[in-house]
């Protein structure tokens, strides 16, 4: 019986196929621990644009609130006040009933609190300011004291992806968003 040596592999080849599966591997393992920290990446900046939001959101609802106030917003009650006094303005059938002076308190009070509860380390401040609006950090806001009134929200981005601030954190800057007010 003659055998047909075109279909035995020469002497040469063998081990090339182990050797191309095993870079291919090491090839395709790199793509995909490039792809994990992609997708990382895009959570993290996910999640950091919806803390942008939700400070855009708050911002507003604070213009909101002094538009809807506009003797307080006129006599200033609004510009520099860092916090407010929880006085149990009436919203909509209960509470004491407030004058513009305590509604503004109250006002601030609920924002403040709001700020805390949807952002990291959310804090906020309403001033006048000329200059950026979105500078600063809630132990020093960067208002001028001239210009038109301004929202700004302060808040930390975690590296943990929650509300609360880990050790891991401590390194990570303020971020601001501001708002100008013109009721």
């Amino acid at each position: 019986m003659i055998l047909n040596n075109n279909f035995r592999p020469s002497h040469r080849a063998y081990g090339y196929s182990l050797l191309e599966v095993m870079i291919a591997v090491v090839i395709l393992s790199i793509g995909l621990t490039a792809l994990g920290l992609l997708q990382v990446a895009n959570v993290q900046n996910t999640y950091n644009s919806n803390n942008r939001a939700m400070a855009a959101t708050a911002a507003r609802d604070m213009a909101d609130r002094m538009r809807a106030n506009l003797v307080a917003y006129e006599n200033g009650l609004f510009a520099n006040a860092v916090g407010g006094a929880n006085n149990n303005c009436a919203t909509g059938g209960g509470g004491t009933i407030c004058n513009f002076t305590t509604m503004a308190q109250d006002d601030l009070a609920q924002w403040q609190q709001q700020l805390g509860n949807i952002l990291p380390a959310g804090a906020g401040i309403v001033c006048v300011d000329n200059g950026t609006l979105d500078d600063g950090n809630p132990a020093a806001p960067a208002c001028s004291g001239t210009g038109n009134t301004v929202v700004k929200v302060f808040w930390r981005e975690t590296a943990s992806f929650s509300g609360t601030l880990n050790a891991d954190d401590v390194n990570n800057q303020w971020q601001s968003f501001g708002l100008a007010v013109y009721p």
